[in-house]
């Protein structure tokens, strides 16, 4: 039995001794593994400095481009006349009526008595103009020139041609005008392209919209 206990004894001994060795060694890891984490803990880490992109805001400059349509003026010469007007011959101081013709080539007025003559070995031209009321003006001019009209199963009809000074609205000109018998037609004067071109326009829904000048120019 004494045997036995101390059999025993010595067992329990190295046990214990080993326990405690394992303890020692235990104690001594967790020191290590603890005083590493301090010396992490209190070793200044050299921090880091996060440089961040400063990024500065694009300003946007927008033009605006305001487009401004400037109009100009230009005075525009042109007289603008009704459809009928009336007409004034200086020469004469004869005011009739007339009618505004875009389709006329030339400008003629209403004669009666037409009759070609000589004169110092030129070729003249007597008529008589009619006035408003019913009243005949002798008149004698130079002949211009003369003009065949065609007619529709007629002969041709043979016309003269005078310079004569007319005054519509403001304007005052010196054209050629035809000497024909108009006493069929409503208007005693008829004012064609060769008056209108580049001084008259024409308003159809208008009539007698001026008193023409009475400028006194001698033809």
């Amino acid at each position: 039995m004494i045997f036995i206990m101390v059999v025993k004894d010595k067992i329990m001994n190295k046990i214990l001794f080993k326990f405690k060795i394992y303890f020692l060694i235990f104690i001594l890891f967790s020191g290590c593994s603890t005083a590493t984490k301090e010396e992490q803990v209190d070793v200044p880490s050299k921090s880091i400095e996060k440089v961040e992109e400063v990024t500065k805001p694009v300003e946007k400059i927008i033009y605006k481009e305001k487009i401004v349509y400037v109009e100009e003026k230009v005075k525009d010469s042109k007289i603008i006349v009704g459809k009928n007007e009336y007409i004034y011959i200086p020469s004469e101081k004869l005011k009739l009526k007339a009618k505004i013709d875009t389709g006329a080539t030339t400008t003629s007025i209403h004669a009666l008595n037409i009759k070609p003559f000589e004169r110092d070995g030129k070729k003249w031209i007597k008529f008589d103009l009619v006035d408003s009321d019913g009243k005949l003006i002798n008149k004698a001019l130079p002949i211009s020139r003369t003009v065949y009209i065609k007619r529709h199963g007629a002969k041709n009809q043979k016309r003269y041609v005078v310079k004569m000074r007319i005054n519509l609205a403001t304007s005052s000109q010196l054209v050629d005008v035809t000497l024909t018998d108009r006493s069929k037609f409503t208007y005693p004067v008829l004012i064609g392209k060769n008056y209108l071109n580049g001084v008259i326009l024409v308003d159809v829904s208008k009539k007698y919209m001026h008193e023409p000048t009475t400028k006194l120019n001698k033809e």
